[in-house]
């Protein structure tokens, strides 16, 4: 009873996330992002946006700042044209003002890249 009242008062924390939402098509079976956006948002320390195993075929993420990778491998299964959101924790905070490259890509079943677009945006 006690750790449900700890956790409904949020006295565990926050901590930060980058949200991407993908739009994604395809021109002749070959996938295309049409448009990323991106946000950073604190949740409660209590979800778990850490690594996933990497879907084959996918979509990942990877977040990079200051020439580091700073967030856990996310990836969600590819099913063609579609949005997708994927939802990363921070391992490394970037300092105000810097900017961190969002990089989504679609790869196949073998782990081939059919697809990469960097979205870049100022942490705040």
């Amino acid at each position: 009873m006690l750790i449900a009242l700890i956790m409904a008062s949020g006295c565990l924390g926050e901590k930060s996330i980058i949200k991407a939402n993908v739009t994604i098509t395809e021109h002749n079976g070959t996938p295309i992002i049409e448009s990323i956006d991106v946000t950073s948002a604190k949740v409660s320390k209590v979800e778990d946006y850490r690594e996933v195993s990497p879907r084959l075929p996918g979509v990942s993420m990877k977040c990079i700042s200051n020439m580091r990778h700073i967030d856990y491998w996310r990836s969600v299964d590819y099913n063609g044209s579609g949005e997708y959101e994927l939802i990363s924790e921070l391992r490394i905070m970037p300092d105000k003002g810097e900017g961190v490259n969002v990089i989504i890509e679609v790869v196949d079943s073998r782990g081939k890249v059919m697809a990469k677009r960097t979205e870049t945006i100022t942490w705040e």
